[in-house]
C-alpha cells in the first residue's frame, strides 16, 4: 500500500525514515526530530563546522550563487534551477527566509504557514524537493546508464514531475534511475551497505567539480532496500565550497559556504543522524560514487 504524502500508515519505527526518504510533503510527522537536529544544536556541534547561508532570497545571493554554479555546470541547467528557486521564493520568501549570506545558525522554517501560501498558489502542485532539483543541476554533467529502476519510493517526485512538468520523459527515465532503491541485505552494519550503493554508482560517471552529496538511508518496510533520502550538489567557491540543497518539497532552498568538504559532511551527517530504527543501519553520506568514512 502506497501512503499518500499527507498520511502514512506505517509502523513508529519507520515513520520517520520514510519522511525522510521522500522528501516529505508534510513535515508535520517529524518536525519536532528535524528541529533537535538542525544545524549548531549543542555547543559541541558549533565547535564542528562554521559555515554562512542564505535562502536565495534576494537578487544578490541569486547572481553570486548563479556565478559559482556557473563555474562548472551548464547555463541551462543552472537558469532551470535558479528559476525554480525564484518561483519558490516569490511566493514563500516572507516566511523568515534570508537573501544575503549570513553566519549559518539553527534553521526551523515554519512548514504550515510555508505549506499554506504554497497551496493558495499552486493547488495540488507540491513543487520540488532535493532530488530534483538536483538532478536539474547535475543531469548535463552526469552520464546515466541505462539500467532497470525501482522508483517505488519516487512516487511524490515522480507526480510532482508530471504536474510540474519540470522534466521530459528521457530525463524522467534518468532520474528514476539515480535515485532508484538499490537492494541490501538485513544488517546494521554499515559498510556492508557502503559496498551496495559504491557498487550501484559504479555504473554513473559523476563530475569532479560539480559533485553528488547523498545521505543515504535503510529502508525494510518492503524488503531492505537503499535510498537517497536527501541530497544537494557541492561545488568549488572562494576560500571553500558552496553546497546547494532543497530541503524538502515544502522547506526552503539553502546555499551553505563552507571552508572545507570535511565541514559539509560533518553538516549532514549531524543533521541526519538520527533517521534510523530499529534494525536498520546509520544513514551515510556518498560523495559521488565514493562511501564518506566519518571519523
Amino acid at each position: 500500500m502506497k501512503p499518500s504524502k499527507n498520511s502514512c500508515s506505517f509502523t513508529s519505527c519507520a515513520l520517520a525514515i520514510f519522511a525522510l526518504v521522500a522528501c516529505s510533503s508534510n513535515q508535520k510527522q517529524y518536525k519536532e526530530k528535524q528541529a533537535s537536529s538542525t544545524v549548531q544544536k549543542s555547543s559541541s556541534d558549533k565547535e564542528r563546522y562554521k559555515g554562512s547561508y542564505s535562502n536565495l532570497n534576494s537578487k544578490a545571493s541569486v547572481e553570486e550563487v548563479r556565478t559559482l554554479l556557473s563555474a562548472y555546470l551548464d547555463q541551462d541547467s543552472v537558469d532551470k534551477f535558479l528559476g525554480l528557486v525564484t518561483d519558490y521564493d516569490s511566493i514563500v520568501g516572507s516566511v523568515g527566509l534570508t537573501g544575503d549570506f549570513s553566519t549559518f545558525k539553527k534553521t526551523d522554517y515554519n512548514v504550515e504557514k510555508i505549506s499554506d501560501l504554497w497551496t493558495k498558489k499552486k493547488g495540488d502542485f507540491v513543487g520540488t524537493n532535493c532530488r530534483i532539483n538536483s538532478y536539474t543541476l547535475l543531469k548535463n554533467r552526469i552520464e546515466i546508464p541505462k539500467m532497470k529502476a525501482d522508483s517505488e519510493l519516487l512516487f511524490v517526485d515522480n507526480d510532482a514531475i508530471d504536474k510540474g512538468k519540470i522534466f521530459d520523459e528521457a530525463d524522467k527515465k534518468a532520474f528514476n534511475i539515480l535515485y532508484s532503491r538499490v537492494p541490501t541485505e538485513a544488517t546494521t552494519d554499515v559498510k556492508v551497505h557502503t559496498k551496495k550503493m559504491e557498487e550501484y554508482f559504479s555504473h554513473f560517471k559523476f563530475n569532479e567539480n560539480a559533485r553528488m552529496l547523498s545521505v543515504i538511508v535503510h529502508d525494510n518496510l518492503d524488503g531492505n532496500t537503499l535510498f537517497v533520502g536527501h541530497v544537494g550538489v557541492l561545488v568549488p567557491a572562494k576560500d571553500g565550497y558552496l553546497f546547494v540543497e532543497k530541503l524538502t518539497f515544502e522547506e526552503p532552498y539553502q546555499a551553505i559556504k563552507f571552508a572545507t568538504k570535511e565541514d559539509v559532511y560533518k553538516y549532514l551527517e549531524t543533521k541526519y543522524q538520527d533517521y534510523t530504527g530499529e534494525g536498520l543501519a546509520k544513514p551515510f553520506i556518498m560523495d559521488n560514487e565514493k562511501w564518506v568514512e566519518m571519523k
